[in-house]
């Protein structure tokens, strides 16, 4: 059996030396509870993405019970971080459609144009953008924008399924399953190590039309979700100055929650009382993350799990090693910036070390809770008495819907 190794053990062992480990957790979760979309604008979020579908719906002349809209990648598996600066936060969202009416459909840019007219007059939305294999619209006014990929069953039959096929321009369809792709990453999320067993459950409605957007709380004991929620927080700061081909070639989500994914399912089934807290899970599942890519030398694999076919690290094929050498840059650097972070003593942490992992929000939420010995923060700590885990506000950072 696999145990942790040095480099976990090491870290928790300084931690645990100088008593910081559940006041770093506790900073951890405050810090994500404060860098959140406002309720205000989450409702007016829900608002808009529930009426898309009626929308759609009467307007492509298909029936509402033909007609499924589901958030999907970091939304529905609930690890999305804010975008930096101006940006706006995107939700992705799909529409699947089903029925008589797009039974035997076979050319994807007509289906995919007149998907895009249908999307014209969406209250408030302004006028549709065509992307790759989505719709982009852009809600002038409001901190979010909608990527909206219309899609079929991928068994071009009339029933229900989870297969689908989306527009693609090079190959004019192109296999897709995001439902059970997120449901494989939430399976294993709600798995718990015998140090803390509290489960987080998180329900998403799949027999609705419209799904609703998950908003379950996601505490410090979710370590899969907060764990990659940190990993692409990480990326993003480091790749946020970087030349522009760099960032092109940076780790995707879908890779790095694949990775992540697979290290925690591991861990969580074989090692189960290897671990004694959340920091040491995530210091182990950063160190494993290469442990799943497939590669011989020459070709990289990451396989989508609920879709053997699909390779996620495609593109690291065709671009001379950029990407794999990206991800191993990075990778380095994401585990010499945890350790040094949680090395030093909390309270002489500097801005520069903070910021490297989680941004300026971070630093801000650093900033505040050094007057004190963070007592109130240390009540949202998984194990504490006072503990109240309904004021756990779930992840992400200013402007986040999941």
């Amino acid at each position: 059996m696999t145990t942790t190794n040095s480099y976990a053990k090491r870290i928790l062992a300084t931690l645990q030396a100088r008593q910081e480990r559940m006041q770093w957790e506790a900073f951890i979760v405050e810090m994500l509870q404060k860098l959140e979309l406002s309720e205000k604008e989450r409702t007016q979020a829900i608002k808009r993405y529930e009426a898309l579908g009626r929308h759609v719906a009467t307007k492509m002349g298909i029936a509402n019970t033909d007609t499924h809209v589901f958030v999907q990648g970091s939304m529905r598996t609930q690890t999305t971080v804010s975008p930096r600066g101006s940006q706006k936060f995107d939700l992705d969202i799909v529409v699947k459609m089903t029925g008589p009416k797009v039974h035997g459909i076979r050319d994807s840019e007509q289906f995919f144009q007149n998907f895009g007219s249908a999307l014209k007059g969406v209250p408030d939305a302004g006028d549709p953008v065509a992307k790759r294999r989505c719709w982009r619209l852009n809600y002038p006014g409001e901190p979010f924008y909608f990527d909206v990929t219309p899609a079929l069953p991928d068994s071009r039959s009339m029933g229900i399924t989870t297969d689908l096929r989306v527009r693609d321009p090079d190959t004019q369809w192109s296999p897709s399953n995001p439902e059970e792709f997120a449901n494989w990453f939430c399976n294993i999320a709600n798995k718990r190590f015998v140090f803390h067993r509290g489960l987080v459950e998180t329900f998403i409605k799949a027999d609705t039309q419209v799904a609703p957007i998950p908003v379950t709380p996601v505490g410090i004991d979710d370590i899969l979700r907060r764990g990659v929620q940190l990993i692409k927080l990480h990326r993003d700061n480091y790749y946020w100055n970087l030349p522009d081909a760099r960032k092109d070639a940076k780790p995707i989500s879908v890779i790095l929650v694949t990775l992540a994914g697979h290290a925690y399912n591991h861990m969580v089934t074989h090692e189960q009382t290897a671990y004694s807290s959340p920091i040491e899970v995530l210091l182990e599942l950063v160190d494993r993350m290469p442990r799943g890519i497939a590669t011989d030398g020459r070709s990289y694999r990451v396989s989508n799990p609920a879709l053997s076919t699909e390779n996620f690290a495609d593109r690291w094929n065709s671009d001379g090693g950029l990407r794999a050498r990206e991800f191993k840059i990075w990778q380095q650097q994401l585990r010499t910036d945890l350790e040094a972070l949680f090395t030093e003593e909390y309270s002489k942490k500097s801005e520069a070390r903070i910021r490297s992992v989680f941004g300026q929000y971070g630093v801000d939420a650093w900033k505040a809770s050094m007057p004190s010995p963070l007592q109130g923060l240390l009540a949202a700590v998984p194990g504490q008495q006072q503990a109240n885990p309904t004021t756990v506000r779930p992840q992400g950072s200013k402007n986040t819907l999941a």
